[in-house]
């Protein structure tokens, strides 16, 4: 069966942050509103294909991992069958593939229910596109190394098998800035979760990172706002490039700092860094940094992911966690967003959230929490 659809794929429980970023994306890059997505899952949003979206999405959708033109789906469940489908859709199909497009390559994903080994999949759905493109005369190579195309094959929701071009070529977990990461980085995508769903608003928000490691969060958060470019040195320009977001980052290490500076610097982000124990970013202090920055925001707003429980005794975790609660509450009126796996987490801080649900950076089970003042 021929499809046509737009996949934007995350982690899982990210769906709200990646339709409400690209809701942002489109208005501003199109001067319209996208259509309203099928969620597939907990992390994969699917609207009718738009070209114009799609390339809205490829250059500045930052809560994604993968951008994808689904192509074509099969109920069957073996490898047979499946190669006869998949022979008579790519032959029957009146589409042609982007220009330049001389070799492939297949990724399977989430196949684990279908009847074959990975291999055998990725084997079956290559020769099915070569051979069905080749029955009306696009000759496509195989290149597993450096192709000009990947194709990736996925179970959808419906126990279908989806078959689609990932314009990204690629997972873009990583943006190509974070040369220096550090201990247990933060995946940059979940980095801009944070922040969406943290309603992060660049034009009234102060944000500070007390403890930023590599800087993702503050570099992230400083990109959004401006709607850079995902990828780094990219040469399309900021869907807002007059904004002018305030975004400190602290932390205590010095080495670490230095490397998130560096970081920040690759990726052009303006973020003011600031060396200290925890308690010394204080009310005025952050305060009197913005104004500095020549900006005086409506309100503050706490975003950080704070070490994890592998990194921590449980003890020093709860000793870490309660300070950092005292420090919240010292701020008075800021919001706060946290991502967090260890379990101590909650009761350590001593405040009731207003938001709490998964979402993992890495193989750990993670929870971000929303505190209102």
């Amino acid at each position: 069966m021929i499809e046509d659809g737009l996949r934007i794929v995350g982690s899982a429980q990210t769906n709200r942050a990646m339709e409400a970023e690209l809701v942002r994306i489109v208005k501003k890059a199109l001067g319209r509103r996208p259509a309203a997505p099928r969620r597939d899952g907990t992390g994969q949003l699917v609207y009718p294909w738009d070209a114009a979206i799609a390339a809205a999405a490829l250059t500045y959708h930052r809560t994604s991992t993968r951008v994808v033109r689904d192509l074509y789906a099969s109920t069957a469940r073996r490898l047979e069958p499946l190669y006869d489908e998949l022979v008579a859709d790519a032959a029957g199909d009146a589409r042609d593939w982007p220009d330049g497009v001389a070799s492939l390559s297949v990724e399977v994903r989430r196949m684990d229910a279908f009847a074959a080994g990975e291999r055998q999949v990725v084997g079956t759905v290559k020769n099915a596109l070569v051979d069905g493109l080749a029955r009306r005369g696009r000759r496509l190579r195989v290149d597993p190394e450096r192709p000009d195309a990947l194709v990736v094959a996925r179970t959808d929701d419906r126990g279908r098998v989806l078959v689609g071009l990932d314009l990204t070529r690629g997972t873009r977990t990583r943006r190509g800035w974070r040369h220096e990461a550090g201990a247990a980085p933060l995946r940059e995508h979940v980095a801009a979760v944070l922040a969406i769903e943290a309603r992060y608003d660049p034009r009234r928000d102060l944000v500070v990172d007390p403890m930023c490691g590599a800087g993702t969060i503050a570099i992230e958060a400083a990109l959004l706002a401006r709607g850079a470019p995902v990828a780094a040195g990219a040469a399309a320009p900021a869907l807002w490039p007059d904004a002018r977001p305030v975004v400190i980052a602290g932390d205590r290490d010095l080495d670490v700092l230095v490397a998130a500076r560096h970081n920040a610097a690759r990726a052009g982000a303006a973020v003011v860094f600031h060396r200290g124990e925890l308690g010394a970013l204080d009310r005025d202090r952050l305060w009197a940094m913005a104004a500095d920055a020549g900006a005086v925001p409506e309100r503050g707003l706490v975003l950080c992911n704070p070490p994890w429980g592998e990194r921590l005794e449980l003890a020093d975790a709860r000793l870490l966690y309660g300070a950092l609660g005292d420090w919240w509450r010292s701020l008075g009126d800021f919001r706060a967003a946290f991502l967090v796996a260890n379990p101590a987490f909650e009761e350590a801080f001593g405040a009731r959230w207003a938001m709490k649900k998964p979402l993992s950076s890495g193989p750990l089970r993670g929870y971000l929490y929303v505190y209102e003042p």
